[in-house]
């Protein structure tokens, strides 16, 4: 299915969550000289206006990182690189964000020369705006294929090292059962690899599912961080996971300074988080 577009969504405490720990593990897979792939499967556009007709819709962005964006001087240290590249997309200080990077920008503007950065999207139109991101110099490719069909063609990669994010649409219920399958397999051909998978939390019954699923892999070590708002929403999420395999060692102590700090604005009072090794 190709309906799903993320302007409506970006920048919603669920991206502020997924990114700005996609940014720490970026952060630390660079300090090592060897070069390493990023490959994702479901990029979308890159970069996303936020004051477009589709943010503008929906408004995610005011009860996400519009919110961050006002105490950005307030924020542990932790959260400097990321609103560091959000500065650098709004050169145009206010009190409000215009431009919000999706993940394939800021892989870009982390990764460094050496580095392979592999970028899915299927979707024609955002594909298209996908394409007019602007490399930096690096080894970039965009590949308009089904990302999940790519681990299997891309992996293991001749680098040995990479992080591998996975961030679906969740369109078809189904995905939550064939999700952990493609990962598993995914794994299996590249053991040494960083998997990131992120998943909204919509439904207890799919999201334990889902669970199931990841557990059923057969890796060495695994990292569960979700985030919970902890009210039922007319329409959308009651929160948001990320399962990292052969996460670093400090992302599990760095996930939980992050969370703490976004509880501090995302429904505060009754929100709450996960950190668990599984």
């Amino acid at each position: 299915m190709l309906s799903y577009q993320h302007g409506y969504h970006a920048g919603n405490y669920a991206d502020v969550a997924k990114h700005i720990l996609l940014s720490r593990l970026l952060n630390y897979l660079v300090r090592k000289d060897k070069s390493l792939l990023y490959l994702e499967t479901h990029a979308g556009r890159g970069v996303y206006d936020l004051a477009s007709a589709q943010a503008t819709k929906t408004n995610e962005a005011q009860h996400g990182i519009q919110l961050l964006w006002q105490v950005r001087d307030r924020l542990p240290a932790i959260f400097s690189e990321y609103m560091q590249i959000l500065a650098q997309l709004n050169p145009k200080v206010s009190e409000k964000l215009q431009y919000y990077p999706g993940s394939p920008y800021l892989a870009i503007h982390q990764l460094r020369q050496q580095d392979r950065i592999m970028c899915c999207e299927l979707h024609p139109q955002e594909f298209i705006a996908l394409e007019r991101i602007k490399k930096q110099g690096k080894r970039v490719a965009f590949l308009a294929e089904d990302g999940l069909s790519q681990l299997k063609a891309l992996l293991p990669p001749l680098e040995k090292r990479g992080l591998i994010f996975i961030d679906p649409t969740y369109e078809i219920k189904t995905d939550y059962k064939t999700i952990p399958l493609y990962l598993s397999d995914a794994y299996k051909r590249f053991q040494t690899g960083v998997f990131v998978l992120w998943y909204p939390i919509v439904e207890q019954r799919l999201h334990e599912q889902l669970l199931r699923g990841l557990k059923q892999i057969k890796a060495e070590k695994s990292l569960r961080v979700e985030f919970w708002l902890n009210q039922k929403p007319a329409k959308g999420m009651l929160g948001c996971g990320l399962w990292i395999i052969n996460p670093p060692y400090m992302i599990k102590d760095e996930a939980t300074t992050v969370l703490q700090a976004l509880k501090q604005y995302f429904n505060p009072g009754a929100s709450s988080f996960v950190v668990q090794e599984e």
